[in-house]
């Protein structure tokens, strides 16, 4: 089968994905330079065009974005595919593309976040409502990450008869073909990382991080990441066991943060599913997460699930994290096993195989 897979957003996920397609099938990966470069090391992109046919596009600015649209078909012309699958992000350009290939190919999208995260991305969503009706109308099979997702999509007036739950994998920091090197993980380390919004929770954590202090509890907590939230909670990260990075990590700095600690922290208010997850995974590190959106299905048994907003439950995971004995080896199995069998990628990209066949491409 011959795919052309286009990501001007999510290229780490795109790429896991066109590295394992690319396997058993012809591959085209069509990337943005700016979220290629954030999310990818140059290392991986050389290793990725050694296995498939990878081209870069502009930034998906507004001006810019019915050009993309249309650099993206003149690739797929060129690349003769049997089928285009294509990322939602708030962007107009990957419906414009599916109005300029009109249905001469069967069309799948990955949704992402069916229902936005609050703040920002909701913002973005209601800008680019349109677009999104017209990309998922457009799309013969729209895949999600979650069963919980494929409901949320289908509230949104979709045909769940389009819908496909296929999940996430895992991450590895933009890291393809290389070994990830071995880290030594701290047992009372507890990282939060990532673009710092106020659903992310960052407060609650702050909060729990309180009464681990109060009670001695001898927690580590790494903060690392930027946005809004870091400068409104300035002054609490200056808790004498707070490390504050105020800044964006490069990906080999950051994989080597989260792998050195014992578990990342996801204490986000509302939520869909998270790339944080599939990060920590792939770094080997089991997670404590609210139980919101899909994020207990990504996590199963592979760590703590805690209810929303419960400071009180966010910080005893914390405490049986690092006073349970066996507790954190018996995490860090489960980890290791779902990389080997559900998040693994060979095994995602066979389900996504079959579902291009089922929405009519050849091969």
């Amino acid at each position: 089968m011959r795919i052309a897979l286009i990501a001007t957003h999510h290229a780490d996920y795109a790429a896991s994905l066109a590295a394992a397609l690319a396997e058993e099938h012809d591959v085209l990966l069509v990337l943005s330079r700016r979220n290629a470069g954030r999310q990818l090391s140059p290392e991986s992109l050389a290793w990725l065009r050694q296995r498939m046919d990878v081209r870069i596009v502009p930034h998906h600015l507004a001006p810019l974005q019915p050009v993309i649209a249309g650099i993206c078909a003149w690739h797929i012309a060129r690349f003769r595919p049997d089928v285009v699958h294509v990322q939602e992000h708030p962007t107009r350009s990957m419906a414009q593309l599916a109005g300029l290939l009109k249905g001469r190919l069967p069309f799948i999208t990955t949704v992402h976040d069916p229902l936005p995260h609050s703040g920002e991305d909701d913002r973005a969503a209601r800008v680019f409502a349109r677009a999104y009706r017209r990309l998922r109308a457009a799309s013969d099979r729209i895949i999600v990450h979650g069963a919980l997702l494929a409901a949320d999509l289908a509230g949104t007036g979709v045909d769940p008869a389009k819908i496909a739950a296929i999940p996430h994998g895992v991450l590895h920091f933009g890291r393809h073909g290389t070994p990830v090197p071995p880290v030594a993980a701290k047992h009372n380390r507890l990282i939060f990382f990532g673009r710092m919004e106020a659903y992310k929770g960052l407060a609650e954590l702050l909060d729990a991080n309180d009464i681990w202090l109060r009670d001695g509890l001898p927690v580590e907590l790494l903060i690392a990441g930027a946005g809004p939230e870091m400068a409104r909670h300035a002054k609490r990260l200056g808790a004498r066991n707070v490390t504050a990075i105020t800044r964006r990590l490069g990906q080999a700095e950051l994989e080597s943060l989260v792998a050195g600690s014992a578990a990342a922290v996801l204490p986000y208010r509302d939520a869909t599913q998270s790339g944080v997850i599939a990060s920590a995974f792939g770094a080997g590190r089991p997670v404590i997460a609210t139980d919101v959106g899909s994020l207990k299905e990504a996590v199963q048994d592979a760590g703590l699930i805690v209810p929303p907003m419960d400071v009180a439950a966010l910080a005893d995971a914390g405490r049986r994290l690092i006073e349970t004995p066996g507790l954190l080896e018996q995490l860090e199995e489960a980890v290791q096993r779902r990389c080997r069998e559900d998040l693994n990628w060979q095994n995602i990209a066979a389900r996504t195989a079959q579902l291009y066949r089922e929405a009519g491409a050849a091969g």
